[in-house]
């Protein structure tokens, strides 16, 4: 089981361990369309449209309820309910379609109005800002569906579709991508929306219609990123990188800017959003063995007698990403960055394995062996340092470094 804070996992028997609701406190929820016309515990003729908020989680499987449209609180099971998503201070919403008369009455409100939420109730009831209105509409949450809007934060995207934005081009494209700065109302009933967006090298807010953008993937600080191959020039330069060139973002601007991680004394490499893709990498663990990226040219600590061929097994790690690795030709670990190094086969006891051909010397020597030597591992040490016996030899084991060692591809895995 994968325990929050835990790095390694927990093991527990089966019976030891009981399924949880997975509902919290505020969770809202309405009956499962699959339950029949009645639940396990009686909703008083609630109908499946119904909104309630989830007020306590008792030990017993059972969730109390509380809801705006009756008094008290009450039980049910849950497994005879199902998550909603809740409707919180700030959103659009309208009322829903096909509805014939809101839970209390349309109070000067039309079935087309639409209005901004201003408060919501901890049983679920919800105050409406509706343009022309004096003071806030209550209204049962069921009577009400959400008008997708983007929302400030938001990252977008220029539709590949559109022809000519409203505010024109100016340095864009179809494809650029940029981040919510604001939302603007061009008439009193809310109804013609105008979205501000702050792009990368732009001076100013671009301001477009919400059908000219779609909703991208938002890229995040530590996301390991890389420049598509598409790309013929990245609008800031190369700054010695390459296609391969795979760099960590450090910070990103306002406008989606992206800051790339440089060693120090090094000048940071800026991006544009629109000229990178992400790269999904294998998450480090303890134990695991690695050596540094061949893209990292100096790494944050500095690289001491490590190079790039060095191989080394992770230690210790922090949340700030910094990582010591132990080497077998170093006394103490070697700290560096999690994102300059990756993950390498470990070798195991019972590995065959011979010299690798590119090696002039092995770290401490070669004794009686050769290229054509061909050995078994029958140990490794943590930080490591291979114990291998080669064929034909008696005596002492022979030490090797991970890095001077390959497969034997011809004799096994």
């Amino acid at each position: 089981v994968k325990v929050a804070g835990r790095r390694s996992l927990w093991k527990v028997a089966p019976g030891d361990a009981e399924r949880l609701s997975g509902f919290e406190v505020g969770d809202w929820v309405k009956l499962r369309s699959s339950i029949g016309t009645r639940p396990g515990y009686d909703w008083h003729s609630v109908s499946k449209e119904s909104y309630a908020v989830v007020h306590s989680v008792p030990d017993s499987g059972y969730l109390e309820l509380a809801s705006c449209f009756r008094k008290g609180r009450w039980m049910t099971h849950y497994m005879d309910v199902e998550k909603v998503p809740c409707l919180k201070v700030g959103q659009h919403v309208k009322f829903r379609s096909g509805i014939s008369e809101p839970r209390w009455g349309w109070r000067d409100a039309r079935p087309d109005s639409r209005g901004i939420i201003v408060g919501v109730g901890a049983d679920g009831e919800v105050k409406v800002f509706f343009p022309g209105l004096a003071g806030p509409w209550r209204a049962d949450p069921a009577d009400l569906e959400r008008v997708e809007l983007f929302e400030v934060g938001e990252w977008v995207r220029i539709k590949e579709d559109v022809l000519e934005p409203k505010s024109g081009w100016k340095s864009l494209r179809p494809g650029s991508i940029g981040i919510v700065q604001g939302i603007a109302y061009e008439t009193a009933d809310l109804t013609s929306v105008n979205v501000h967006v702050g792009f990368c090298g732009e001076q100013e807010r671009w301001v477009g219609l919400p059908c000219e953008l779609e909703r991208v993937d938002a890229l995040k600080i530590g996301q390991r990123v890389r420049v598509k191959q598409c790309i013929k020039q990245p609008r800031f330069g190369w700054s010695g990188r390459n296609y391969s060139s795979v760099e960590t973002v450090s910070a990103i601007d306002a406008d989606g800017k992206l800051r790339i991680h440089a060693p120090a004394g090094s000048k940071m490499w800026m991006l544009d959003p629109a000229e990178v893709e992400g790269v999904e990498e294998e998450e480090l663990c303890i134990g695991d063995w690695v050596r540094v990226k061949a893209s990292v040219s100096s790494p944050t600590y500095h690289w001491g007698e490590v190079t790039h061929e060095s191989i080394g097994v992770i230690h210790r790690m922090e949340d700030d990403g910094d990582m010591w690795v132990a080497f077998c030709f170093l006394e103490r670990l070697w700290i560096c960055k999690s994102w300059e190094t990756e993950k390498v086969r470990a070798f195991k006891v019972g590995d065959k394995v011979k010299v690798k051909s590119s090696v002039v010397t092995p770290r401490w020597g070669w004794g009686m062996e050769t290229y054509a030597s061909r050995g078994e591992i029958v140990g490794v040490d943590a930080n490591g340092k291979l114990h291998i016996k080669f064929q034909w030899r008696e005596g002492r084991l022979w030490m090797g470094d991970p890095a001077d060692i390959e497969l034997d591809q011809g004799t096994g895995p």
